[in-house]
């Protein structure tokens, strides 16, 4: 295990100098696949933009798959770092795709190497996966700030939150600032759309945590003499169920409509970076908590389920799906945050509970 380790770490500082933005993973892929090529026997099966690697036997009537993505977030600087740590979670499981060379196991398995999860493209064309192979249940992890470094976080039902950028633009009339009275300006009912935001997102209506943050605010431009004639309001909404998210929105757009409507302007609406719940099989719990404890790690159950978002998700629609947290730390970095950086106890921890789970 400890030669094992110490390649997925290697690996993993290869990865972190090529950081690569969602849906452009060309040299991360070609490293992955040098990487399993060379220290393993798998079937390598190239779908484009991600890969898979098969390890088959004649006699095998279980089929699991282990997923890792291979995306980098945008820094501040504009440029690509991987600050959300799939260079770790695609190093752990390619080290342990390498580890099983030559075994039996009983059960083919399916090491899924995904592109684009930060933006919730990547799962959804992934899934081509289940047309192509029996899988039974599919399982991914996630390293987790905040938590003891090398706990294992497991929830039942909701891991991660249902998320959305929901856009909606205001189409009015600009005329001479001058004279108001000649335009439509979008303005007015924009700013009364913040006035409802209470109500929207009430708790009282919803079965889990709903939030709604509004991440962009735009009409007109400075141009004094103008009168603002369109705008967009830019929301990210989240929930811990689908059904929440999706009356979220509803209420959203319901709320925009009757405000443009009495103003007289043209609402439009769309949608993207879609995020289903990432929801864990409750049949599937108990296998990686006993793997957990055949590992000799740590468990335990977060309070809430976290409100980032994570396209696994679309997974769970075509099987039994199980997403977990190993804890890097409890004064470790966040995601995504300029001082974020991967660590070598979540590398540990991981491949000794998936070492264990394909095991069971």
């Amino acid at each position: 295990m400890e030669a094992t380790i110490q390649k997925a770490i290697d690996l993993q500082r290869k990865l972190h100098r090529i950081p690569e933005a969602s849906g452009c993973e060309r040299e991360t892929k070609k490293a992955l696949i040098e990487f399993l090529n060379a220290e393993s026997d798998l079937e390598i099966i190239d779908c484009g933009k991600w890969f898979y690697a098969a390890h088959r036997e004649d006699d095998a009537e279980e089929g699991v798959a282990l997923r890792a993505d291979m995306d980098a977030v945008t820094g501040a600087d504009g440029k690509p770092f991987h600050g959300c740590g799939h260079d770790g979670h695609s190093s752990v499981m390619a080290a342990l795709a390498a580890s099983i060379k030559g075994e039996k196991l009983g059960k083919n398995l399916f090491f899924l190497f995904q592109h684009a999860e930060e933006t919730g493209a990547g799962g959804a064309e992934c899934c081509e996966i289940f047309n192509r192979e029996k899988i039974d249940a599919i399982y991914g992890f996630h390293n987790c700030p905040g938590f003891p470094a090398g706990t294992v976080l497991l929830l039942h039902d909701t891991f991660a939150c249902a998320s959305k950028g929901l856009i909606l633009r205001f189409e009015g009339c600009q005329t001479h600032a001058a004279h108001p009275e000649n335009g439509r300006n979008p303005i007015f009912p924009m700013a009364a759309f913040f006035e409802s935001w209470q109500a929207l997102t009430d708790p009282k209506n919803y079965a889990g945590l709903v939030l709604a943050t509004p991440v962009c605010f735009t009409a007109g431009s400075r141009s004094f003499g103008v009168a603002a004639g369109s705008g967009e309001i830019d929301l990210t909404l989240r929930a811990w169920y689908d059904a929440d998210l999706e009356k979220l929105v509803r209420l959203c757009t319901e709320t925009a409509g009757t405000l443009t409507d009495k103003a007289g302007i043209r609402l439009s609406v769309s949608e993207q970076d879609v995020f289903p719940a990432t929801v864990n099989a409750p049949a599937l719990y108990g296998k990686v908590e006993a793997a957990a404890q055949k590992a000799g790690l740590s468990t335990m159950t977060p309070a809430e389920p976290f409100r980032w978002s994570e396209d696994f998700g679309r997974y769970g629609a075509r099987c039994p799906a199980f997403f977990c947290g190993i804890g890097a730390g409890e004064e470790a970095a966040g995601l995504h945050t300029p001082d974020y950086r991967w660590h070598d106890e979540v590398t540990d921890a991981a491949l000794r509970l998936f070492s264990a789970l394909i095991r069971i």
